[in-house]
C-alpha cells in the first residue's frame, strides 16, 4: 500500500495542484492578469532591446573578434577560451540595461 503511494506521490501532488487551481480559479485569474500586466509593463521594455541587440551581435563576427582580443584575459582568470568573453560582456550589459 505505502509503496504504491510512494511511487505515485508526484502524480498525486500534480492532481491536487490542478484541482486547487480549478476550485480557486477566480483568485488565480486575477493574480495571473496582474502578473502578466507587470511583466508586460516592466520586463519587456527593459530587456527586449537587449535581447534584440544580443541576437544581432551573435550573428556577426563580434564574438570571434572579442574572443581573439580577450583570450589572454579569459584563459588565466576563468579558464575558458576567449569566445567566452562574449557571454561575459553580454551578461554585464544585461545587468546595466536593467538598472536604467
Amino acid at each position: 500500500m505505502f509503496s504504491i503511494l510512494k511511487k505515485n506521490i508526484l502524480s498525486i501532488v500534480f492532481i491536487l495542484f490542478t484541482l486547487c487551481l480549478v476550485i480557486f480559479s477566480k483568485s488565480n485569474l486575477a493574480a495571473t492578469k496582474s502578473g502578466l500586466e507587470l511583466w508586460f509593463s516592466s520586463v519587456v521594455p527593459a530587456l527586449l532591446p537587449f535581447f534584440i541587440a544580443t541576437e544581432l551581435l551573435s550573428h556577426t563576427n563580434v564574438a570571434f573578434f572579442l574572443g581573439k582580443f580577450l583570450n589572454k584575459f579569459m584563459r588565466p582568470i576563468f579558464n575558458v577560451p576567449g569566445e567566452g568573453a562574449f557571454a561575459l560582456v553580454m551578461g554585464i550589459i544585461s545587468r546595466v540595461s536593467c538598472w536604467c
